[in-house]
């Protein structure tokens, strides 16, 4: 297997893989390439290999860390926990398959909530609609980098909330029924957590320092005036998310693309959802 990386063109980060073979295991040779260009371009975009079945997509993604069972926390652990489904596709009895909605999501990295967050993340296009809508990512590195110094300096020293409380992507109601639906088959499972980090993280690999708050997920600056945080949280967007620095990816069946989670920011469109669209979705977990 020959791993081909490609810069994308006049992108301000991101790379096209080609050669990857989701039947063969990767060597430790293929995995260091892999990371050293996920180091460099943040966002990688395997596109053109067969479509990889549930267990190879897992498989692949332990070769880069422990995944989280996140399926668990939105209520559609199915054989394979790790894969979260995101997608409006219900089954013949009206089952909900996975986290549904069509509306778009705001910039966000992915388990920011949890205690041990999201470090790698795996987003692979199984079906989707005539027009599949977007999703954009942004250089949390880049982020922090260009802040001036003093601000730089303010920011080392606070720490966020991070909440998915009125920011889930399926509706309430949609929620509620499958805690319902467990309750009444006697299924337990985890309460979606909440949790607090440093509002500048260092990665646990290289030490680089990255701006860790988002505008859908992270809630307030602790112990900072509400006003005081809400509009510094508004800066720090507004910073990071600069036209310019953005990466619009379109998607096509079967492209899976393995992007930085602690160093990145994503967001969605929305889309028609009276069309069908189906997306597996992995993270491996990292203490920060």
């Amino acid at each position: 297997m020959y791993l081909e990386f490609t810069p994308l063109p006049d992108a301000p980060l991101g790379a096209l893989v080609r050669g990857w073979n989701p039947a063969v295991s990767i060597d430790d040779e293929h995995q260091r390439q892999i990371l050293d260009a996920l180091q460099r371009y943040r966002v990688l975009v395997f596109r053109g290999q067969p479509q990889p079945t549930d267990d190879e997509l897992v498989r692949f993604v332990e070769r880069f860390g422990q995944p989280i069972k996140g399926s668990e926390w939105f209520r559609n652990a199915g054989e394979l926990p790790e894969i979260l489904p995101v997608t409006n596709i219900r089954g013949k009895d009206g089952t909900r398959l996975g986290v549904e909605g069509a509306t778009d999501l705001e910039w966000h990295a992915d388990y920011s909530y949890v205690a041990t967050p999201g470090k790698i993340s795996f987003l692979n296009a199984v079906e989707l609609p005539a027009d599949p809508p977007r999703t954009y990512f942004t250089d949390m590195y880049r982020a922090f980098a260009t802040l001036g110094a003093d601000l730089q300096e303010r920011l080392r020293g606070l720490r966020a909330t991070h909440s998915i409380t009125d920011y889930m992507a399926e509706p309430e109601q949609g929620f509620a029924a499958k805690v319902a639906r467990d309750d009444a088959l006697g299924v337990d499972r985890p309460e979606v957590p909440e949790a607090e980090h440093p509002v500048v993280v260092r990665h646990p690999d290289t030490g680089d320092e990255i701006l860790y708050v988002s505008r859908g997920i992270t809630r307030r600056i602790v112990s900072m005036e509400r006003a005081e945080s809400s509009a510094l949280l508004k800066q720090l967007h507004l910073h990071a998310t600069c036209p310019d620095q953005v990466y619009a990816h379109d998607w096509e069946v079967g492209d899976l693309i393995m992007f930085d989670t602690l160093g990145t920011m994503h967001r969605r469109d929305s889309w028609d959802p009276s069309q069908r669209r189906l997306m597996r979705q992995l993270s491996t977990a990292t203490a920060i």
